[in-house]
Formats: C-alpha cells, structure tokens, sequence
C-alpha cells in the first residue's frame, strides 16, 4: 500500500485531531490539513455546558491542545468554511466558499448533529449547545429573560 502525499481531515473536532496526531505519532510526514466548519480550533464538547456555560471557564479553557502543541503537528487548520461536497474518486472536497480542497487521502471525522424536535424553533427559551459558539450565547442571554424567536 503506498502513503498518500497529503491527507485531508474533515472535521476540526476531537476525533479530527486524534487522526492528525495519530498519523504524526505513526511517522506520517506528509501534508496534513485539517477542514472544519467552525472558526475554532479542536475543542472539548463537555465542558461546554457545565464550566463554559456557567462562567466557571473562559472559552480558551476548553481547547483540546495548546497551539504550540498545535504547531509541532505540521498540520494547516483551515477553519470556519464547512464542507459541502465530497468527489471520492478526485479525492476532493468542496466548501461552503467554493474552494476545492484535494489530497491522496480524505478522512472524513464530521460527527453528529443535535436532534431537533418539532416545533422547537418556535420555542422561546428552548436552546441547543453543540458548539462552543452556542455556549457562549447562552452565556450572554440574561438570567430570567425568554428572548422571542426570529
């Protein structure tokens, strides 16, 4: 089996960043990108709704990994630009902004999606925390207020 030149990872979350550090563990040399749909860089999920939310933590906190450790990777964290389309025999992802991203190698690590249930749009004061960017809104709302939707 021959190594790819570049491996391209979907998804900038915990299981990403596994792949990215196991690959470098495992003496990968080539280029490595990581592409995720949110502006930030590999974070941990449970704290979001516990210490994040609460104010116990500040956002920083919550980081998977410092960006030193970051750096040693050799890996390019392409952020904030979701992925939309996947052409497997190119080997090539398209995103949100209509780059097309190409590498020997696509590891595909999105995750999940939180369940919405029906009517829940129209709820006030009903609110999903997935990413750290809806912890903080939460955050940010005033105790006791149920803001109105739309």
């Amino acid at each position: 089996m021959s190594v790819p030149s570049g491996v391209l990872v979907v998804g900038a979350s915990a299981a990403g960043l596994a792949t990215v550090e196991a690959l470098r563990r495992k003496g990968y040399r080539g280029e490595l990108t990581v592409l995720g749909a949110e502006p930030h860089l590999p974070y941990d999920r449970p704290p979001l709704s516990k210490q994040v939310l609460s104010g116990a933590w500040e956002p920083g906190r919550a980081r998977l990994r410092t960006e030193a450790a970051l750096a040693a990777l050799e890996a390019e964290f392409v952020l904030g630009d979701p992925a939309t389309g996947l052409d497997v025999a190119a080997r090539a992802v398209s995103t949100a902004s209509g780059r097309v991203l190409r590498a020997g190698a696509v590891v595909i690590t999105t995750g999940l999606r939180p369940r919405a249930f029906p009517g829940q749009d129209e709820l006030a004061g009903v609110h999903v925390v997935r990413t750290l960017d809806d912890a903080l809104a939460l955050r940010a709302e005033p105790a006791g207020t149920t803001p109105r939707p739309g």
